[in-house]
């Protein structure tokens, strides 16, 4: 049985072809969300199980509880060009630390590669 990860990678894939995949990893205690790192890849293929995809996430060096994908796209469709990608990061770290709800506009999963929704909650 495939993971919602390798659910949505495959939809993604079948609807944009490849694509930039915006990575932020996060720590979640309590109720909150904290963002650990983030990266960017390029895919160009559906064909990664979430255990290939958990395996790279560790090697980030650091204990994480859940990952966040964005999708990005050059204007011609496929991958952003590095330098458009590096800034395009930039701007996902800052919006996922100004408001962790931010989180929902990706595509948000626990370490089992199940989807996760954050909603906010009352103080």
């Amino acid at each position: 049985m495939k993971t919602d990860f390798e659910q949505w990678l495959s939809a993604q894939f079948g609807e944009t072809g490849p694509f930039t995949l915006f990575i932020v990893l996060v720590r979640i205690a309590g109720d909150e969300v904290v963002p650990l790192k983030s990266s960017y890849a390029h895919l160009i293929g559906d064909d990664m199980a979430w255990r290939e995809m958990q395996g790279l996430l560790d090697r980030a060096g650091t204990a994480w509880d859940g990952v966040a994908f964005f999708v990005g796209l050059g204007h011609a469709g496929g991958p952003l060009p590095d330098a458009a990608a590096a800034r395009k990061l930039r701007e996902v770290e800052a919006d996922v630390k100004a408001d962790p709800l931010v989180l929902n506009r990706g595509r948000f999963f626990d370490r089992k590669g199940r989807h996760l929704r954050i909603d906010e909650v009352a103080r």
